[in-house]
């Protein structure tokens, strides 16, 4: 029996709404150059990238092993800013055969400030999977300090 689970988190995120979401939207291979120490590689391999129906294949290290999973983006709304990656291969659907990351919205609350609302959506086989912390470990890191290592780059 598979149950379906989704946990949900709020990260305040010191830039604008806009460049966090657009980030995600349009830059997300850029992880890479960003966060080096995590991520690996991201590449565009289906697509341009930039719209739904576009596939990556994220090389990133996670728990400390190096994983290869690959995604689809399913869902981009810019007006609400959020959007919707779900994972087609990788460790991740071996245990969650529906994975799914989804930035529901990022919201101002004040000037150069903003709040990201993320959820993890998966299927517990069984009712007993491990909780996929790892991967909402590394969100709320990313969310934390993308803004200073953007602004560190420039």
């Amino acid at each position: 029996m598979s149950m379906f689970n989704s946990i949900g988190f709020e990260a305040e995120v010191k830039c604008s709404a806009n460049k966090f979401y657009r980030f995600f939207k349009n830059n997300i291979t850029q992880l890479a150059n960003h966060f080096p120490e995590n991520y690996k590689s991201i590449q565009v391999i289906e697509g341009l990238g930039l719209s739904v129906g576009s596939v990556r294949l994220w090389i990133q290290e996670l728990d400390g092993s190096l994983i290869t999973t690959k995604e689809r983006m399913v869902y981009a709304n810019d007006e609400t800013k959020s959007i919707t990656w779900s994972f087609l291969e990788g460790p991740v659907t071996n245990i969650h055969p529906t994975f799914q990351i989804k930035l529901l919205s990022v919201t101002p609350t004040r000037e150069g400030v903003c709040m990201a609302k993320w959820a993890v959506n998966f299927d517990n086989i069984g009712g007993d999977s491990p909780i996929p912390s790892a991967f909402i470990d590394s969100i709320r890191m990313v969310s934390a300090e993308l803004p200073s290592r953007l602004l560190a780059e420039r």
